[in-house]
């Protein structure tokens, strides 16, 4: 008796958790709750994101606004509105500034099922890159499409709601052969969760289209298979590394992002790192240096600006200036908390109203920075960069580009030359729906050349994979680098 009153319990837990993920996955707004949010959404980027208008005007984006109240004029699935902040956010093409879910939206999108591939995009072309699905397609093979949709039709979707920094793609195509904004997840959000995908695929060996039906997948599935079939890299990794290759003549100097442990850390601690480097360069005699960004997610600039002290002939001071859309009081009448910005940034109002950062103590990058005569580096300098290296890493290559002879090699970067909206970010909720949006305060402007300011860098050397280079490893930029650019001179003195 007291087992079948445990099993009907059992049953009757079960239920529950069904009918309640079913009601979740119908969760249903009402165009007043939308309409109340999108105002407050709109308020907010206009008053406070310093950055909203850098790619359009104010008439362009209200027509948009305008547009995206249309569309919620009639009840909406939560996962729609959600899509139509995600076109509301990418619409200003800031890669600081994100939109995400929270509460039961939160966990309806955290839990979607994932399209079973890790891909590459190369030329508005999908490729395999890791086959998580119970078929026999081998990593490679390109896919035609997915549930009729063509492989171009869906990148062009995807980037209508993802963007990078500036109004290049290759940021947002590189993100999303990655860990952070990956296609196996973007997909379903953006197309719609299907427990099955009709996949039309190109085999990389035979060359024949074939089709066939995948099944979904799991999270908890998906990284269980990953391990079991695919060798990961630790989750963790130094963020940064050195070493010379004496028979070559070369340093490699790779840096995965521009703070340590914490943005909280000693200030002294990439300059120790730097000058042994450079030490050991100038000690060893070595004639060139290979600088690596790629896949560098940023960090302080100030750590890419003591880097440059031991490349250049001229004082710099990286940042023309920094600025913010209000004070203290300004802030507090719209968001209702005053952030506390006046003192820690020495705020000064400018004449157009807006705001000035005057204190150096925490944004090292309004400093005026010396050339270090010892151990100074005068040989050949090579920066690697690709749509991975965002923002201070592509300040970092805009700054390289702008005050050295170095040569970028690569793809374009994620982030901007020469702005930035990277610093002290605060989310705003919306008060009717489960919908957020996560954006910049500060507005950073560079001394760099004012025509390559709003883009992201362009190598001067644009080397990208194959799927086939993906497959097997290979690293076509370093060997590029390597094999064309490296000073012969004085090789193994």
């Amino acid at each position: 008796m007291n087992k079948n009153r445990i099993y009907r319990s059992i049953l009757v837990s079960l239920l529950i958790v069904m009918q309640t993920a079913r009601a979740q996955e119908h969760l249903i707004y009402e165009p007043g709750q939308m309409l109340a949010d999108l105002k407050k959404f709109k308020n907010v980027l206009t008053k406070v994101h310093p950055g909203t208008f850098t790619h359009q005007t104010y008439q362009e984006f209200d027509q948009m606004v305008n547009v995206l109240k249309f569309q919620t004029s009639k009840p909406m699935q939560a996962k729609e509105f959600y899509k139509v902040i995600l076109r509301l956010v990418a619409n200003l093409h800031d890669g600081h500034t994100q939109a995400y879910s929270f509460g039961k939206l939160g966990n309806i999108i955290n839990n979607q099922k994932r399209f079973p591939f890790q891909i590459y995009i190369k030329d508005e072309r999908l490729f395999i890159v890791k086959n998580l699905s119970l078929q026999e397609i081998i990593e490679g093979s390109e896919i035609l499409s997915i549930n009729g949709n063509l492989s171009n039709e869906i990148i062009f979707e995807i980037l209508e709601h993802y963007s990078s920094d500036g109004k290049s793609h290759n940021g947002m195509r590189h993100w999303l052969g990655g860990p952070y904004k990956p296609f196996y997840n973007i997909y379903p959000e953006i197309f719609g969760e299907q427990a099955t995908y009709d996949l039309v695929y190109r085999d990389v060996e035979t060359h024949k289209i074939a089709k066939t039906k995948v099944k979904s997948i799991s999270k908890e599935d998906y990284k269980k298979r990953e391990s079991i079939r695919y060798t990961t890299k630790a989750t963790t990794e130094e963020a940064f590394s050195f070493d010379i290759n004496k028979n070559d003549n070369y340093a490699y100097l790779k840096i995965n992002r521009f703070f340590k442990t914490s943005y909280d850390e000693p200030e002294n601690t990439y300059p120790i790192f730097y000058k042994q480097c450079f030490k050991e360069i100038a000690y060893k005699n070595i004639k060139n240096l290979i600088i690596d960004l790629r896949n560098n997610g940023g960090g302080k600039a100030s750590n890419a600006a003591y880097l440059l002290q031991y490349l250049v002939n001229q004082n710099f001071t990286p940042a023309k200036e920094i600025t913010t859309m209000g004070d203290d009081k300004y802030f507090l009448n719209i968001l209702g908390d005053s952030l506390n910005l006046n003192e820690p940034f020495g705020l000064k109002q400018k004449k157009d109203g807006t705001y000035k950062v005057t204190d150096h103590k925490l944004l090292r990058d309004l400093m005026n920075y010396a050339p270090i005569e010892e151990y100074q580096f005068k040989g050949k300098l090579i920066v690697l960069i690709n749509g991975g290296t965002s923002s201070a890493a592509g300040i970092a290559a805009g700054l390289l580009k702008q005050y050295t002879n170095a040569s970028l090699v690569g793809t374009e970067t994620y982030g901007y030359a020469g702005i930035s909206n990277g610093i002290r970010q605060i989310s705003v909720k919306g008060d009717h729906t489960e919908v957020a949006i996560y954006l910049p305060l500060l507005h950073a402007k560079y001394n760099i050349n004012k025509h390559i300011q709003k883009r992201t860098v362009v190598p001067d050397y644009n080397v990208s994979s194959s799927i086939r280079d993906i497959v097997d490893g290979k690293d076509v930029i370093l060997q590029f680098a390597l094999k064309n650019l490296l000073t012969t001179s004085n090789k193994n003195q």
